[in-house]
């Protein structure tokens, strides 16, 4: 094996090795550490073919992901459910004007403040797993409140307990998903979560819809079939194993191999020890640099501050592009916009499989994503969405000045059907959140900087459940102008600051930062760990040419 003991500067040139352009199209990185920024060999096959060598980690995957089918489903249960006249009239308190009213719902945000607070430190204490259950308790006590409750304080006490687990959830699914997914499937696979959100979310607006057409009374059933997901969560949960990177920064060797055997026991030709390698390398790397135990506040220290700005930049897009007004507030935006039937706008912006392929809706958004998203990458869609996000909230504004609201059926059309553009281009924002944020934090911080991230987009949340019911009645379908205006400089933002993580492992992310490459630049940048896969590569075949 002469061949594995040469010097670094024998490697072959880069532009010999597999098609790799010309140099003059390339930005290199530094060459520092080259024998610790490492790169698997399995990121060379294609993604199908990945899909099917790894499919017991796909699985294990979705199995994680059962728990955002409650989410879905509770989450618009919470927006939605307000519009009954049975939980009006069940939880409503008389106003000035002897209406019942209902106060703003932000309890669901407090739940999740409240867990960002702990979460990071339980998650790198105790591990993913226990995440995941601690996540399931705090959901199924929440479920129960929701189903007894008679008095606005216990609904806010199921609200404040379910915004707990959604909140783990949160944070803990993203960071497992990205840490035991192949580096060129991992953007399908965790935004893949999105899929079972919209099952839960479709399935509470079409008993929204029905429900309030023919039992305009009963709230309890939707609550009562929340129940099932809870169920649902636990079973699948119980056969998943705890990450394998966890216990390797806790140097728990034995059990970390354990992990990698449940996971990629099926690959044949795994190395588990040089995955293994990988993994431990990447950590004592980002160690060296920490150069002490990490800490909440390193995410807002050096290069992990850039990194923590460019999550959050993601994190508040959401609530400043519209979330609340168009999608949060849906129900209730479209019937003061004037829609005879608000409820059918809002399953439309979910999803309808009766409308034509034209009516662009949340699954359509997240199906193309997910499987687009590790072939043409990130960058490209995030930056165009989101500037496209800032035209639609401009437009749908301006249709006020057209009649939207004073029952013209054409510009109440237009409105819908601008509202369905925004959708699809926000879906495509949002899915980008929950990638980034388990890609570009370090190994050694993710569940840090996802607490820090998801506590900012939930302070907004709060803020905003307050703020957009006035804005509405205030405004009308013109608030759209204030949310366009939010949405400019996160524009902007984006195109400088997002980089492109399509294919990287956690070490070139790592060596890109370090680098100090443009964002811009990130998908034409040849990396140290890339250099050094092609060469062992290289070695081997030459090796095998040899015998």
């Amino acid at each position: 094996m002469a061949h594995s003991q040469k010097p670094q500067s024998d490697r072959p040139d880069l532009a010999h090795v597999e098609s790799i352009p010309d140099d003059n199209k390339i930005t290199p990185t530094a060459e520092y550490h080259p024998d610790e920024l490492v790169k698997s060999k399995f990121d060379n096959l294609s993604i199908p073919r990945t899909v099917w060598v790894f499919r017991r980690v796909a699985l294990v995957a979705l199995a994680v992901y059962t728990g955002y089918v409650c989410e879905g489903f509770e989450l618009k249960i919470g927006n939605n459910i307000i519009a009954n006249a049975g939980f009006i009239k069940q939880f409503g308190r008389k106003g000035g004007s002897g209406v019942q009213a209902l106060d703003p719902t932000w309890d669901q945000n407090v739940g999740q403040i409240v867990t960002f607070l702990y979460i990071h430190w339980f998650s790198d204490r105790f591990g993913r797993k226990a995440c995941l259950y601690l996540a399931w308790l705090w959901l199924a006590v929440g479920c129960t409140v929701l189903n007894v409750a008679k008095t606005p304080s216990v609904w806010a006490i199921g609200k404040l307990c379910n915004g707990a687990g959604v909140g783990i959830l949160q944070v803990t699914c993203q960071v497992y998903v990205m840490e035991i997914c192949p580096n060129n499937i991992r953007g399908g696979m965790l935004t893949f979560q999105a899929v079972w959100s919209n099952i839960g979310n479709i399935a509470c607006n079409v008993m929204m819809q029905r429900l309030n057409k023919n039992h305009p009374d009963d709230y309890t059933l939707p609550l009562r079939i929340l129940i099932a997901p809870v169920v649902m969560m636990l079973l699948f949960w119980a056969f998943v194993p705890e990450s394998p990177w966890y216990y390797a920064r806790h140097g728990q060797k034995e059990k970390a191999m354990k992990s990698l055997t449940l996971l990629y026991g099926n690959v044949e030709g795994y190395d588990f020890e040089q995955e293994y390698s990988i993994i431990e390398k990447t950590i004592s790397h980002e160690r060296e640099l920490l150069d002490e135990a990490p800490k909440l506040t390193h995410v807002f220290k050096g290069l992990n501050l850039r990194r923590t700005l460019t999550v959050l930049l993601l994190a508040v897009s959401g609530p400043f592009g519209g979330l609340s007004i168009i999608l949060s507030y849906s129900t209730y935006f479209f019937a003061i916009a004037g829609l005879s039937d608000p409820f059918l706008a809002t399953l439309i912006l979910s999803t309808n499989p009766n409308l034509p392929a034209t009516s662009c809706c949340n699954l359509l958004a997240v199906s193309l994503w997910t499987v687009t998203t590790d072939r043409f990458g990130r960058r490209t869609f995030i930056t165009i969405s989101q500037t496209s996000i800032c035209a639609f909230l401009f437009i749908a504004g301006s249709l006020w000045w057209a009649g939207a609201t004073t029952g013209n059926v054409a510009t109440g059309t237009a409105l819908l059907f601008i509202c369905c553009l925004w959708s699809f281009m926000f879906q495509i924002v949002n899915l980008s959140y929950f990638v980034m944020s388990a890609e570009i934090p370090s190994a050694l911080l993710r569940a840090k900087t996802a607490s820090v991230t998801f506590f900012a987009q939930s302070i907004l949340g709060i803020a905003f459940s307050y703020a957009v019911p006035r804005l509405l009645l205030k405004l009308n379908i013109k608030a759209c102008f204030v949310f366009g205006a939010f949405s400019v400089p996160v524009c902007v933002l984006m195109w400088l600051y997002v980089p492109e993580t399509k294919g990287r492992s956690a070490a070139e992310i790592d060596e890109l930062y370090e680098s100090k490459v443009p964002a811009w630049r990130w998908s034409k940048t040849i990396t140290s760990a890339e250099r050094q896969m092609h060469t062992v590569l290289l070695t081997k075949d030459n090796d095998k040419e040899e015998i």
